[in-house]
């Protein structure tokens, strides 16, 4: 699977990263069925301009990165614990990424004031009790249909549950569970009377 979008230095990389999150006690990783369907997601949308909150040793990178690449696009991802992000930007190197992907290290929420977008495509697996913090201070940089995946909302029902709720019943964002892995919720921004075209071409607007 995923001949056409990852290549084979990218998949060996992968692999190992597998290897290595099945053995560490400090080493966070999405299931794999979660990675591939992220993968699929930025290439059905087209996103080229991706944000990673939270890198762990980058295996959830690898997959959003390979994906961006192939849509001609770029990921930046951050993480806070210094010997990750030396980790990480190794993999991405080593996987053929090193200049599609941009690791950044400090805390989240201190990069993200500082950071440039703006972003089509946003993944949120970090700090639980923070989500909500980086998503407001991302929010200005979200074009219209931007997607926000935030990770662990059913393993993390409870911590995610305001936040949730502030997504769920937001005016310009339309948002849901998808039950895989440890659940993603799926966030779609929708700027008012933004102008798209339809399939015959016709201009129409939402």
């Amino acid at each position: 699977m995923f001949e056409q979008t990852i290549s084979d230095t990218a998949r060996r990389e992968i692999e190992r990263v597998e290897k290595l999150v099945a053995g560490a006690t400090d080493a966070w990783a999405i299931p794999r069925v979660s990675a591939e369907f992220l993968h699929v997601l930025v290439l059905a949308g087209g996103h080229r301009r991706g944000l990673e909150i939270g890198t762990s040793y980058g295996y959830s990178g690898l997959w959003l990165g390979a994906a961006l690449m192939h849509n001609g696009g770029a990921l930046t991802t951050i993480d806070r614990n210094s010997g990750k992000v030396k980790a990480a930007r190794e993999t991405f190197s080593s996987a053929g990424l090193a200049e599609t992907i941009d690791v950044l290290g400090g805390k989240a929420g201190d990069v993200l004031e500082s950071i440039e977008g703006p972003f089509d495509f946003v993944f949120i697996d970090a700090d639980k009790e923070n989500c909500r913090r980086y998503f407001d201070l991302v929010w200005p940089q979200l074009g219209h249909r931007a997607t926000i995946i935030t990770d662990n909302v059913t393993t993390h029902a409870h911590e995610l549950a305001e936040f949730l709720a502030h997504l769920r019943g937001h005016p310009q964002l339309c948002s849901t569970l998808v039950p895989i892995g440890s659940g993603l919720e799926v966030t779609v921004k929708l700027d008012p009377f933004a102008p798209t075209t339809s399939i015959d071409g016709a201009d129409w607007v939402i």
